[in-house]
């Protein structure tokens, strides 16, 4: 990938970090949530939205630890990628921290096309948890829908 085409990947994976280009921002969909209603799982649904943000987080400081050259041991099942959620403010800012440094590798012409410990490019990686990402971004949305917290104060993406 190079040039133009590189540029325009790089933007569009790393947009998903962001929240993407038609969806809401992760910023804006966890706006103005308190702790206490990060923490409150509506009575239809199996997770809060601090759950969500640690699975997500769990799996981005994964990829991170990966790239650094590490070699994490992933969850023997599913339910091993569900930490609890710990402290919100904490959590929040970690997430949202390892969001933008995934967005700019995202960015990174060269580093998208370096190889892994598997032989394949890390553009195949932050692609797939790019699209991870953004399906639970969905799932903090009807979330916070469920609780009757949404949209946001600065609003939601509806027109």
């Amino acid at each position: 990938m190079s040039g133009t085409l590189g540029d325009t990947f790089g933007k569009a994976v790393g947009n998903l970090y962001h929240g993407g280009a038609a969806n809401v921002t992760w910023e804006r969909a966890l706006e103005d949530l308190s702790a206490a209603d990060a923490a409150r799982e509506p009575a239809s649904l199996p997770h809060s939205v601090a759950q969500v943000i640690a699975h997500v987080q769990f799996w981005q400081a994964y990829l991170l630890a990966v790239i650094a050259g590490e070699n994490p041991a992933a969850p023997e099942h599913a339910a091993g990628g569900w930490p609890d959620p710990g402290d919100w403010e904490t959590l929040k800012a970690d997430f949202l921290r390892d969001a933008a440094r995934l967005r700019d590798l995202a960015r990174d012409e060269a580093f998208v096309q370096t190889l892994d410990r598997q032989g394949r490019p890390y553009g195949v990686a932050l692609t797939n948890f790019a699209g991870h990402g953004v399906y639970h971004l969905g799932q903090v949305v009807t979330l916070r829908q469920a609780l009757g917290l949404w949209p946001p104060p600065s609003g939601g993406d509806t027109w």
